[in-house]
């Protein structure tokens, strides 16, 4: 299902989104959504990084939650320079623990 949405310009911005949509090759409808939709997906990613800067989600579940690839998330965290909360030594243990296991269990 579509809806029409519409919102008011000033002469300048309308000009200048005519000139982009030329430069484009699309009408102006769908380079306002085309910008729309960006904007969305990077208000999304940037609501989830700072869940993961914080520690609260993963890398993976940041990427499931902003409705892109894990690999677009990968490029949107190092793009923004996101550092997630630091492991405590007792957490790191346990993740090296858990690696240990796992790759013993792929060599069987």
């Amino acid at each position: 299902m579509t809806d029409v949405v519409s919102t008011r310009l000033d002469e300048k911005e309308i000009e200048e989104l005519n000139e982009i949509a030329e430069r484009e090759r699309i009408d102006r409808s769908a380079l306002i959504r085309k910008f729309l939709l960006s904007q969305i997906k990077e208000y999304r990613m940037n609501e989830v990084g700072e869940k993961y800067r914080k520690g609260i989600i993963s890398l993976a579940e940041a990427a499931t939650l902003a409705h892109v690839s894990i690999y677009e998330m990968m490029e949107y965290v190092e793009r923004e320079k996101i550092q997630p909360v630091a492991l405590s030594e007792d957490e790191m243990k346990w993740e090296l623990k858990n690696a240990k296991k796992l790759f013993k269990n792929m060599e069987k």
